[in-house]
């Protein structure tokens, strides 16, 4: 049983995470642009994820201060992100506990052997 594929699994659930952490904490800053992460089949079994820019305009405020009057809000949007971070934990523990039972596997193989 091959573990890399697992472990380039979790290190893209890992890095689509981290995007949508970082979405979550810009949510109420102004002008901030979302990102999404895509995650895809690389070469052979492994797997990647590619970072994509939500250019979409946020929703408009009226603000005095501002240039013309109003100011952009972020573009994020706060259900999608969270209702993403459940099937992205579930892949993340599946991907994780093949990894434990691989090396479960191979330390019984192991002891039985010696």
């Amino acid at each position: 049983m091959n573990i890399g594929n697992n472990l380039s699994a979790l290190s893209a659930f890992t890095s689509q995470m981290n995007v949508t952490a970082n979405n979550l904490a810009n949510v109420n800053t102004n002008g901030y642009k979302s990102s999404s992460a895509v995650i895809e089949s690389g070469q052979g079994q492994t797997v990647k994820v590619n970072v994509v820019k939500n250019n979409s305009q946020g929703p408009m405020i009226p603000n005095e201060s501002a240039e013309n009057g109003v100011e952009e809000m972020s573009n994020v949007d706060v259900v999608k992100d969270m209702t993403q971070l459940i099937p992205t934990q579930h892949a993340y523990s599946a991907n994780l506990r093949m990894i434990e039972t691989s090396l479960e596997m191979r330390g019984t193989l192991i002891n039985m052997i010696a």
